[in-house]
């Protein structure tokens, strides 16, 4: 199981660097760290990293968006699986400390 990553977002941002994952036809598990009161989600990429970034849309065909976390944490999350292999960490409101998620990528599909 390869891993973990770690991103950060950094204080008063509300995005993280981008990641890359090994591959994106597994679960993955993000352990989101203590928040300002906000919304965690991922945001992918088709290219290594770089815009557009776009938010995935839950699978269960409801139209809604996919949320990792939603309130003051800390949290663990779980994405069925990445749409590709790049993404990085988006959260509703800016921190006002520097936030560390690690992500897992798991062992099963």
């Amino acid at each position: 199981m390869p891993g973990p990553h770690y991103v950060t977002v950094l204080s008063g941002q509300n995005v993280s660097g981008a990641f890359a994952l090994e591959r994106n036809d597994v679960t993955i598990m993000i352990a989101t760290p203590s928040l300002n009161p906000s919304e965690a989600r991922l945001q992918y990429t088709e290219t290594s990293g770089t815009a557009p970034f776009v938010f995935p849309f839950r699978p269960d065909g409801s139209g809604a968006l996919h949320t990792v976390t939603s309130g003051i944490g800390p949290f663990v999350g779980m994405v069925p699986h990445a749409p590709t292999r790049w993404g990085r960490v988006w959260l509703a409101s800016s921190q006002s400390d520097a936030r560390t998620f690690t992500i897992y990528t798991m062992a099963y599909r």
